[in-house]
């Protein structure tokens, strides 16, 4: 049966109506709009956003637990900075920011941890400006920290930036720290264990795992 021809010319001009909209989005510049208006309607509220910011993995591998959150990290996009912890969901700084020192400030304050050997706490060698795990047994802190150019600080200057992380996490409390990443239940039992796996991380990519922890120490410097 054949619709009236009035309504047949409604429907008609209803079909081209949309037609030339398909057509629209499939141009650039309507795919690009469209994206705009989706992300739009997905940007979180950050008045009602939880204060934790979940991300999943850095550049470098590092799986990232939770960190009280900054507008930087939620508007940001494609943001590579990662905290080193287990994985575990829960905020283990109790919602307050994360405040950490760079390795310049080790460098002149608690000394006594200069003679301290790299080995000694990450469980293997420091690593040398090509990447490998190959430098001496007796690198200490101290060279680390305080010996001009790059030959102590390891490609993408990871020994720097590790030995700053485990002295961050050992005195967190004190010194206008906040990083309370080992303990009953934190991310990781033990100071050591800590230790343990940045290094791990590390050999299997110490020059991301480098960079990935300077950014780190830069966003969250106290």
């Amino acid at each position: 049966m054949c619709l009236p021809v009035v309504k047949c010319e409604k429907l008609s001009q209803f079909l081209l109506f949309y037609w030339a909209i398909i057509k629209y989005i499939c141009t650039l510049e309507g795919f690009q709009k469209l994206l705009g208006v989706i992300a739009m309607q997905q940007q979180p509220n950050e008045v009602t956003e939880s204060r934790r910011k979940f991300l999943l993995k850095g550049t470098a591998g590092l799986v990232i637990a939770s960190l009280p959150a900054r507008s930087v990290w939620a508007s940001g996009g494609g943001v590579a900075q990662s905290i080193i912890a287990s994985g575990h969901s829960s905020d283990f700084a109790g919602g307050t920011p994360i405040k950490l020192l760079s390795p310049g400030y080790w460098k002149t304050h608690q000394t006594t941890e200069h003679t301290t050997k790299f080995k000694d706490i990450f469980g293997g060698k420091a690593f040398s400006t090509t990447g490998g795990a190959t430098m001496d047994d007796n690198v200490s802190f101290g060279q680390i920290l305080t010996t001009k150019g790059s030959t102590y600080k390891g490609v993408s200057t990871v020994n720097f930036h590790l030995v700053a992380m485990y002295l961050n996490a050992k005195y967190s409390g004190q010194f206008g720290l906040n990083f309370p990443v080992f303990g009953a239940g934190k991310p990781f039992t033990s100071l050591s264990a800590f230790a343990s796996y940045l290094y791990t991380k590390a050999l299997l990519n110490p020059s991301g795992v480098g960079t990935e922890l300077k950014s780190l120490i830069t966003n969250y410097h106290v």
